[in-house]
């Protein structure tokens, strides 16, 4: 979900501010949107890290991070597990379980780079797409991994 973490009497609903983020994309500008939940990590960390997202201009494929809207109307940012005739399929990447098929019209925009711990990498980096492919085909140990990632970090 799109809206952040906190007093939710506070927040702005996504419906009232994703339509003028469209229209800077449309408009071919960038915007910068942080996480909002855990399905990103460990790429994306809330209140630390954030996705550039610019408007789709070329054909998406397997490992880019989009903004999608679900059927249901709730905007999401996860990664392209796979595409094919019937549509694309995602992933979080905390996730094992694929969501999709997908319209390609649900799709609204792809990420350019994301910011980790301030420093901003492109998603297009070489290093960032190897790492990205051995992380989607480790979907079916990802719990394990973090559940392992997260225990050597308090040590």
């Amino acid at each position: 979900m799109m809206e952040q973490s906190g007093d939710r009497d506070k927040m702005i609903p996504t419906d009232a501010w994703i339509p003028i983020y469209l229209e800077r994309l449309s408009q071919g500008q960038k915007i910068k949107i942080g996480p909002f939940g855990f399905s990103m990590y460990p790429l994306l960390v809330g209140n630390r890290d954030s996705l550039v997202l610019t408007e789709i201009n070329r054909p998406l494929k397997r490992g880019d991070i989009c903004l999608y809207r679900r059927d249901d109307g709730i905007y999401v940012t996860h990664t392209i597990h796979h595409l094919d005739e019937s549509g694309i399929y995602f992933l979080g990447e905390s996730q094992q379980d694929i969501e999709g098929p997908l319209k390609r019209e649900q799709v609204l925009a792809v990420a350019e780079s994301f910011i980790r711990n301030g420093r901003e990498y492109s998603c297009s980096w070489g290093a960032y797409r190897f790492f990205h492919e051995v992380w989607l085909l480790m979907r079916p140990f990802r719990i394990k991994l973090i559940k392992i990632y997260r225990f050597l970090r308090r040590v």
